[in-house]
């Protein structure tokens, strides 16, 4: 990382997470903590979820979800968390490893549309970032700005999430529209650069969390900061 990042900042960018991932008072939250692509000494995928039945408290559920979040990401591993409400009847819990299913989710409150770099096996330098910011910033104009909105936009370390509210139901109707959505998204924002993920419409995807260090392949230094490709945290772009 180009700078030391303190517990402090990275529990606060969590904190920040939460305007856009609230949850219900008897909503699950999940951790699927992945190694990053390109990373050395690869580990398994862990599956983690903290229940309303153990935290009955929702604020004494997020301190154990960001506790655990913070420690496997110093660990390595990118964590990543369900952007659409899980039901409370889901099974997993803090042991059992069970991943969300598409089944488990109560409805699609939002769209993610993820812009990303055409390459992807590498930390973007700073000068890509912008680049992927000026393609999306296309998008928060047409669906936030243009009728009063703040986006719901989040830098991912590597790229941008918008997130489209969409309140719809968790149904085939939904996920083919959600398809079609991002297709024609991309036919419209994508450059040969800069790509919108046509592949993120299942109901169950999950996202990076703000506040977390997103890795992927190898930090490359560069005195001049010009070439510099290093690992950021995920951040709510205000």
């Amino acid at each position: 990382m180009i700078w030391p990042i303190s517990e402090t900042q990275q529990r606060n960018g969590m904190n920040e997470g939460w305007n856009i991932l609230a949850v219900g008072q008897h909503n699950p939250l999940h951790i699927r903590a992945i190694w990053g692509k390109g990373v050395p000494d690869p580990q398994p995928v862990k599956n983690i979820t903290f229940t309303a039945k153990k935290y009955p408290s929702l604020a004494g559920r997020k301190r154990a979800f960001e506790d655990k979040a913070l420690l496997l990401n110093q660990q390595g591993f990118n964590i990543y968390t369900c952007f659409n409400l899980i039901s409370p009847d889901f099974p997993g819990d803090e042991e059992n490893g069970l991943s969300v299913k598409d089944a488990d989710i109560v409805g699609r409150r939002y769209l993610l549309v993820d812009f990303d770099r055409a390459v992807t096996n590498q930390p973007a330098t700073d000068d890509e970032i912008d680049e992927v910011f000026k393609v999306a910033h296309e998008l928060e104009k047409d669906a936030f700005y243009s009728k009063g909105l703040e986006p719901l936009t989040v830098n991912s370390g590597n790229g941008a999430h918008i997130y489209l509210p969409i309140n719809l139901l968790n149904d085939d109707v939904s996920k083919f529209r959600c398809q079609k959505m991002l297709q024609a998204m991309a036919r419209k924002y994508d450059t040969d650069n800069v790509k919108v993920d046509t592949a993120v419409f299942n109901a169950s995807r999950i996202t990076k969390m703000p506040g977390t260090i997103a890795r992927k392949g190898i930090e490359v230094p560069d005195d001049t900061g010009i070439h510099e490709r290093y690992y950021r945290m995920a951040s709510v772009v205000s």
